[in-house]
């Protein structure tokens, strides 16, 4: 299903179940009166989040914090289907249920079999990451948690009537924050990094990765083909490292098209990587051959940060400040690019986009402007 799709069923369906449940939800929250304490851990943590690999990432601080301070508690992602093959590689879930969300009926169909699967565990409590989402408030209503977690503000205030601890989420800073503050909330201590797994042999790193893509949730934050391609004849003829474009399988004809433009005709220094690397091959690629990355604001970004490789990101209309740990922004790896254009940020802000798609917040980069700063942090890494 589009993303839009999903969206209108969240809006609509969503809705009306909040709209249903919430009376009935609070009387019996008065009669039963149920402790609601942090006194016990939990024999299971479920933790739900739909889209974005990169949300998970971020969150990388506050489940391992979670995991430190519940060690025996079993933890269960519930996910779309885009996290199936890339959530197991972050080493953060023992189980990964997916809910199959390419038709309406194939997503009615598996939610009821794990709701099912959720009833029958004991002494659970119940995450949801999802910041926007009412179907997912529900779904979490109906694992029958002890205790269930999630993010607050204006536009989803009937959270405080269906969950029992509920997080304020601050826009204005720094996202990962909100998810320390709601693992903060669960009892635990946030006072270490996540890292992503990764190989520790010593290898030459020779590539220079540039990533254009980025799930549904907003394409606007990416560059044109012909700035992607002049950005590969520029570092082909400026430099010595090779050229990899990441990508999921879906990405590979964007890339061959912007490695047509570039004019540049050498498989062995230009390399396609969408549909041709697992995200297990891609990761380990990343850690021990990369140099350095392009990147707009998606997933590979924080994969990057979190396996320490310098970052030039590119933001258009999104929002560095809070989707950008400021740990990274201070970083002597990471340099950041935005040509900070009045309405930006729109993506998360605004239904209609005021550009109406046209993202000049992107398309008016100049990619010798990019390989200027990329230049600039490769020397101030040596």
């Amino acid at each position: 299903m589009h993303l839009k799709f999903k969206q209108q069923i969240d809006n609509f369906i969503g809705g009306s179940l909040v709209a249903f449940h919430l009376l009935p939800v609070r009387m019996l929250g008065k009669i039963l009166r149920l402790n609601h304490k942090l006194d016990k851990s939990p024999h299971h943590i479920i933790v739900i989040k739909m889209l974005g690999l990169g949300s998970l990432i971020l969150a990388g601080d506050a489940l391992l914090a979670l995991k430190k301070k519940y060690p025996n508690a079993n933890f269960i992602l519930i996910g779309g289907s885009a996290l199936k093959n890339t959530a197991p590689l972050l080493q953060l879930f023992d189980t990964i249920w997916t809910i199959d969300d390419s038709g309406f009926f194939r997503m009615i169909k598996s939610t009821i079999v794990i709701v099912y699967r959720c009833l029958k565990l004991r002494n659970k409590w119940c995450f949801d990451f999802e910041v926007y989402s009412r179907l997912t408030t529900i779904f979490a209503l109906y694992t029958f948690s002890k205790n269930r977690f999630g993010f607050e503000f204006e536009k989803v205030n009937f959270r405080n009537y269906l969950n029992t601890h509920n997080t304020y989420f601050n826009q204005f800073i720094p996202t990962e924050e909100n998810y320390n503050m709601m693992a903060i909330e669960a009892g635990a201590k946030v006072d270490e990094r996540y890292y992503l797994p990764q190989k520790t042999e010593s290898s030459r790193r020779t590539i220079i990765v540039i990533n254009n893509t980025c799930s549904d949730l907003s394409i606007q934050r990416k560059l044109e083909s012909i700035q992607v391609a002049e950005l590969i004849n520029d570092l082909y003829h400026q430099t010595e490292f090779s050229i990899a474009l990441a990508g999921a399988p879906s990405d590979r004809l964007a890339n061959i098209k912007a490695i047509e433009l570039s004019g540049i005709n050498d498989a062995v220094r230009v390399l396609n990587w969408a549909g041709q690397l697992s995200f297990n091959q891609y990761l380990e690629q990343l850690a021990l051959h990369a140099q350095a990355i392009i990147t707009i604001d998606s997933a590979p970004l924080h994969i990057a940060a979190r396996l320490g490789i310098p970052i030039v990101a590119v933001w258009g209309p999104t929002q560095p400040q809070s989707l950008a740990p400021q740990w990274l922004r201070q970083s002597i790896k990471y340099k950041e690019m935005n040509l900070k254009v009045h309405c930006s940020p729109c993506v998360h802000q605004t239904k209609e986009l005021p550009c109406k798609g046209d993202n000049f917040c992107m398309k008016d980069f100049l990619t010798a402007n990019i390989i200027l700063e990329l230049q600039a942090l490769l020397h101030e890494k040596q």
